[in-house]
This record gives C-alpha cells, sequence and structure tokens, in this order.
C-alpha cells in the first residue's frame, strides 16, 4: 500500500515570467513538489494583479487550501512580490486563513 502524499498547490504570476511557457513552470513546480514529498495539486496562475486589493487568483488559492487543508503552497522566486498588496501581507492571510505557508523554489 502507497501512502498518500500531503498536498500542495502552486502559484504563479505569469506577468513575471519574462518569456516563460506557463507548462514549464508547471512542470518545475511538479519537480520540485515530488522532490520534497508532496503531491501538486492545481497551479494556480495570476495573469496579473496591478490594481486590485488582492489579486483575485491569490483568493482563489487561499479558498483552496481552506478547502483541501493543504498547508503549503509552491511558488517562484519574487511571485509574491510586485502587487499591490505587501508579501508579507499575503503570507500572513494564506497562513491565518487556510493555516498554509509558502516555499519558493529555485528553477
Amino acid at each position: 500500500m502507497t501512502a498518500l502524499l500531503p498536498l500542495a498547490y502552486g502559484y504563479v504570476r505569469d506577468d513575471l515570467l519574462s518569456n516563460r511557457d506557463p507548462r514549464v513552470c508547471d512542470k518545475i513546480l511538479r519537480a520540485a513538489a515530488k522532490s520534497l514529498g508532496y503531491a501538486l495539486g492545481t497551479v494556480f496562475h495570476e495573469r496579473g494583479a496591478e490594481g486590485t486589493t488582492l489579486p483575485p487568483v491569490f483568493i482563489d488559492l487561499v479558498q483552496e487550501c481552506r478547502r483541501a487543508r493543504a498547508c503549503t503552497v509552491l511558488t517562484l522566486p519574487g511571485h509574491l512580490s510586485g502587487a499591490s498588496v505587501c508579501h508579507r501581507v499575503l503570507l500572513a492571510i494564506l497562513e491565518a486563513r487556510a493555516e498554509a505557508a509558502i516555499q519558493e523554489v529555485r528553477p
């Protein structure tokens, strides 16, 4: 019998990819999840969060983490920066609302 791995989700800001195919980022996050001992669920792609109080796809991510009780979100370096909300606020929201933490992985 195979044990179930803990669930993680991914979060990527597509506007920060600089000509990188989003599918490549998904593969990077999947490989990182596997090496860290997680099963990666959906990778949430934020197209751009300018002009919003909270990035809308980030809100969806928090709700899904809460629903599924996933405690880890994998992302690429800097993908929680540059939003209109400080990345510390986003981390606090994720922790308080979903009891989840961000882990940045290097490509």
